[in-house]
């Protein structure tokens, strides 16, 4: 129903006046005012999108009704005869009257909308498997694609407009290509103003070139965003159907698109995903086809996928995105003079809107996703605060509160090596106990685990794997020198071989007095030379660790590949390892009053 009232300096009936509620007159073009009511009682609607079309059904503007009085104001770019098309997710479409609107006239019209509730429920996959683009009216499939439409068109309104400003968390994770253990995670925080969080390429370019650009050197991927699910580009070359079957989900409703027959440029095959009471849409999830890779690429499984969020006023917003891609590794040892492109890895990278915001506020505040929470305790049960929990990568890392207790946030699927370490610990160099956890496809999982601190006995201990401290002194020249010196550290650098594979020999002039202790004589020791007094492995994460060191001496302290040709009790052999890798081997001298010290070796550089 309809009503309306040309606004006129001699008229204020009832009509009329609501013009004073909604602001003043624009000065130049056309305005058209009101309010959104319920048939039944008359009672306000907000939170639809109003949309001007003329007799063609052409949008020629639109704009939000407010969500606490149903009122709405938009311009006409010219004048003519148009109608009001009031659209509510979950509810039937309703319609204006047609009217004429003049040159600089204002008009006020009253739209009273049936309250028909549409639900998503019962709609199950069509065994035609006829490709439809554009599928005309009747159809179950174009009943679930309204509902997806009005979504999508909301989104795209919000994103014309520019109305909020995002605090965003970009993540780009790299996974090895067996078990999907990250390897690393990169993180970047950022304020954005620009008009949405995530934009795409635009459609016209999709159509023309496709979603991927594939070459074993480098590789470039895009995601739709709601403008390019929107366009003739898009529709005219996919079609929709209703497929079902494809998640594990209660209460959604899936609209399948996939790209017609006879695409042959790199596409996106996926789902969109509604839920089924309320008619919302929830998420598209898409995976690429046709990019012309290697079958041992493709393993990787390239796509995405893009969550969609309804705001309290009516506007729609990306408020997170996600693309998995492949890594490509050319092995010059091909077939014959051609070489081969391997899978080195798979890439994640994904978006997270953690807050938007406009100029009263907050409207909307992100969800943590996947989580790993826990607690680490000292030696005697209580939490530990200030420890630096981490996983690989950089910027993943928090620091215990007061009670010992930590959370890492926004964690994609995939294997993560959690590490932790105190200043008490890393005064030694000494690396804890790290655990390996596993998160899945909920983005709501939450894993707890516990860390539990060593003593300073027991780090000990631990270093020196329960080797006692030799009670006998060594002797230095002419000087008794006490065994008490823990020398830790790690190899830093490019490692000649993995680490693991390294070793840290320590020399010095001191020996053992052995049996002869008390009658030894000491102008025996004047030619004395440098033997090794330790050889301590290095762990897989360049850790090591030699105990009971002379203090007050002369030490050598040499990073060497385990399986060298050097003859180990030539230092000379040693030394000449300074000329090339000055940072491998150090002199040093550790005074009996600091009994810790930590020595890190430089490898790999001149």
């Amino acid at each position: 129903m309809l009503t309306w009232l040309r606004q006129t300096k001699q008229s204020c009936c009832a009509t009329a006046c609501l013009v004073s509620l909604l602001g003043p007159a624009l000065a130049e073009g056309q305005v058209v005012r009101g309010r959104l009511l319920d048939a039944l009682d008359g009672s306000s609607i907000g939170t639809a999108m109003i949309v001007l079309v003329n007799p063609q059904e052409l949008e020629e503007a639109r704009v939000l009704s407010r969500s606490n009085s149903g009122l709405f104001q938009l311009e006409a770019p010219r004048p003519g005869n148009f109608r009001l098309r009031a659209e509510r997710i979950g509810y039937a479409t309703s319609y204006s009257d047609f009217f004429d609107l003049a040159a600089g006239d204002t008009l006020v019209i009253e739209i009273r909308a049936d309250v028909e509730a549409i639900s998503l429920r019962g709609i199950e996959a069509v065994a035609d498997r006829q490709c439809r683009v554009r599928p005309g009216e009747g159809l179950a499939v174009t009943r679930v694609w309204e509902e997806a439409r009005k979504a999508l068109e909301a989104a795209a309104w919000t994103q014309e407009l520019g109305l909020y400003r995002y605090d965003v968390l970009r993540i780009k994770r790299r996974l090895d290509r067996r078990v999907h253990t990250v390897l690393t995670e990169d993180r970047i925080y950022s304020e954005l103003l620009a008009a949405a969080p995530y934009v795409s390429r635009p459609a016209d370019s999709l159509r023309a070139e496709g979603f991927a650009r594939y070459s074993p050197d480098e590789s470039f991927f895009w995601a739709p965003d709601a403008e390019v699910l929107l366009s003739d580009a898009f529709l005219d070359t996919h079609c929709l159907l209703i497929r079902g079957g494809r998640s594990n989900e209660a209460g959604v409703v899936g609209l399948d698109f996939e790209p017609l027959p006879n695409r042959n440029v790199p596409e996106i095959a996926g789902t969109m995903w509604l839920d089924e009471a309320t008619s919302r849409l929830r998420r598209l999830e898409f995976e690429y086809l046709n990019i012309n890779a290697p079958e041992s690429l493709m393993d990787a499984e390239p796509g995405g996928r893009v969550e969609f969020q309804a705001l309290p006023d009516g506007t729609w917003i990306v408020t997170s995105w996600s693309l998995r891609l492949f890594r490509a590794r050319v092995d010059p040892e091909g077939f014959g003079n051609r070489s081969r492109v391997e899978l080195d890895g798979i890439t994640l990278e994904q978006g997270e809107v953690l807050r938007a915001q406009d100029n009263n506020g907050t409207v909307f505040q992100g969800n943590p996703g996947r989580r790993i929470a826990g607690t680490v305790f000292d030696s005697t049960g209580a939490g530990l605060p200030g420890a630096r929990v981490f996983v690989s990568g950089e910027g993943t890392e928090v620091l215990t509160d007061s009670r010992g207790r930590f959370e890492l946030t926004h964690l994609g699927t995939g294997t993560y090596t959690v590490q932790w370490e105190h200043p008490y610990l890393t005064q030694v160099a000494y690396q804890p106990e790290w655990a390996e956890v596993r998160m899945g496809q909920d983005i709501d999982e939450l894993e707890l685990i516990e860390f539990e601190a060593p003593s300073l006995e027991e780090v000990i201990n631990d270093i020196c794997d329960g080797v006692a401290q030799p009670a006998a002194p060594m002797l230095s020249g002419v000087d008794w020198v006490a065994r008490s010196v823990i020398l830790t550290g790690r190899l830093t650098g490019q490692t000649p071989k993995p680490a693991e594979e390294m070793s840290v020999r320590v020399y010095s002039t001191a020996f053992e007095a052995g049996s002869f202790f008390e009658s030894l004589d000491l102008d025996q020791l004047a030619g004395r030379t440098w033997q090794i007094l330790a050889e301590a492995p290095v762990s897989a994460n360049g850790f090591y660790g030699a105990c009971w060191l002379p203090a007050g001496s002369r030490l050598i302290v040499a990073a060497v590949a385990a399986d060298d040709d050097l003859d180990a009790n030539d230092v000379g052999q040693v030394l000449r390892l300074v000329e090339l890798f000055p940072g491998s081997v150090r002199f040093i001298n550790i005074p009996p009053d600091a009994p810790f010290r930590i020595l890190d070796l430089r490898i790999g550089t001149r």
